[in-house]
């Protein structure tokens, strides 16, 4: 059966647009694989009336074309032409400059939905991407910038010839173009490019993989003798109860990392009623962005988290209760550019050092994920309750239906070892 062709939504802005595979036969005489037009509207209905007239548009130019009434390439822009679509060659847009790009992208974004810290954050990292290509490669019109000025511009990042910059290492110039590359795509899928050039430049290919290849050395997380040294040293033990800022939370976020898998910002931006009390008595810890200082990384990451009961025995409840559920857990630390955590993170790195175990190129805070994931593999815990608990989505169209039963998730986290008795936190 033919599929019903249908309005594009677009993913980040909510704009529909039409796009049409152009014919095999008619690609040469056309000059293009695919048209593509904003339907300058993001309420569905609106959308699926501009639809019919930009599609009938472009039934238009494929006969035209079939009867050899285009001398030169026909020009796709003129599909959907009763829309109020600028023409994809008119000089007031093709003439735009990258920052007027960044401009447009920042506001396209805005768009999203998402909570006003995420939205924040993008906004700085991209425009840190774009205001760099900016200053090494100028403010070019967009229409002019080609896959040589990316090559260029990757060249730099690398091998700068001012000896005083900083080189950038590889990973950070994949990061680096992929940002610049989605705010050309939004150019692209606003009818103001052809092609975007980061893409077109395969750049990304000439780096080499984004992934260091898998080592059967891998160090990623800590080993239990590692978790043990940890726990165990004077030096954690005291933090228990240290005051001002980040205080405490450097006793308890890397152990309820290691009890959960659960990501540095995910436990720091807890709120009091986040950690919570189920039918059968189990307690669970909610990861949801629910307020507009909280945000998760993926739609998996919003779930409940079942807490281990030596978390229980360690008094993580006494951080809640007789608390107003509108305060957070850890009220000492304050969201800046790295989030509620990044203060955390650099206290935690400088312990691991004293202890021994720090290793370079381990994430000192994010390793923890790593540890819950081995000792789940280790201890019987099924992969699928592991992803549960650790937000993992599995690619599986499956395991979107349904719901994660909690009471058997409650039982297998007491699977897990306990970290605490092994370091002398809790007696045996």
């Amino acid at each position: 059966m033919a599929l019903i062709a249908q309005p594009f939504r677009h993913p980040d802005s909510g704009i529909y647009y039409l796009r049409r595979r152009v014919p095999d036969d008619l690609r040469q005489i056309i000059g293009k694989t695919e048209i593509r037009r904003s339907l300058h509207t993001r309420h569905h209905q609106q959308a699926k009336a501009a639809f019919a007239l930009a599609y009938a548009e472009s039934e238009r130019l494929f006969n035209n074309a079939r009867q050899g009434l285009c001398i030169e390439p026909c020009k796709p822009e003129t599909v959907g032409k009763p829309l109020p679509a600028p023409s994809l060659h008119a000089p007031a847009e093709s003439s735009i400059r990258l920052s007027e790009a960044l401009t447009r992208y920042v506001q396209s974004i805005s768009m999203s939905g998402r909570s006003e810290y995420v939205l924040r954050r993008h906004a700085v990292d991209y425009s840190r991407a774009v205001n760099r290509y900016i200053t090494d490669m100028g403010d070019k019109p967009i229409a002019s910038i080609q896959p040589s000025d990316i090559h260029a511009f990757a060249a730099k990042l690398i091998q700068p010839a001012d000896e005083n910059v900083k080189p950038l290492a590889t990973s950070s110039t994949r990061l680096l173009l992929a940002r610049l590359s989605s705010v050309m795509a939004f150019t692209v899928d606003s009818g103001l490019l052809e092609i975007n050039p980061v893409t077109t430049s395969r750049i990304h290919k000439r780096l080499g993989s984004g992934k260091a290849k898998r080592r059967l050395d891998d160090n990623r997380g800590y080993t239990w003798g590692e978790l043990v040294t940890l726990f165990s040293h004077p030096e954690f033990q005291r933090l228990r109860y240290t005051e001002g800022r980040p205080g405490n939370a450097v006793f308890w976020i890397p152990l309820i990392a290691a009890y959960t898998g659960g990501r540095r910002e995910e436990i720091a931006q807890l709120y009091v009623d986040d950690i919570h009390q189920h039918e059968g008595a189990s307690w669970f810890i909610r990861v949801i962005d629910d307020r507009p200082d909280k945000s998760v990384k993926t739609d998996s990451s919003r779930r409940e988290i079942p807490v281990h009961p030596d978390l229980i025995a360690l008094g993580l409840l006494t951080l809640v209760q007789g608390r107003a559920p509108g305060t957070r857990v850890f009220p000492q630390l304050v969201k800046v550019s790295d989030g509620f955590a990044g203060i955390v993170s650099k206290s935690w790195r400088p312990i691991t050092q004293r202890c021994g175990v720090y290793q370079p190129g381990r994430n000192p805070l994010h390793a923890f994920r790593h540890s819950f994931k081995t000792l789940a593999r280790e201890h019987g815990i099924p992969k699928e309750v592991s992803d549960w608990i650790t937000g993992h989505a599995s690619g599986h169209i499956g395991d979107s239906y349904g719901i994660n039963p909690l009471p058997r998730m409650a039982i297998e986290i007491q699977k897990l070892p306990s970290i605490a008795k092994a370091a002398g936190l809790l007696p045996n």
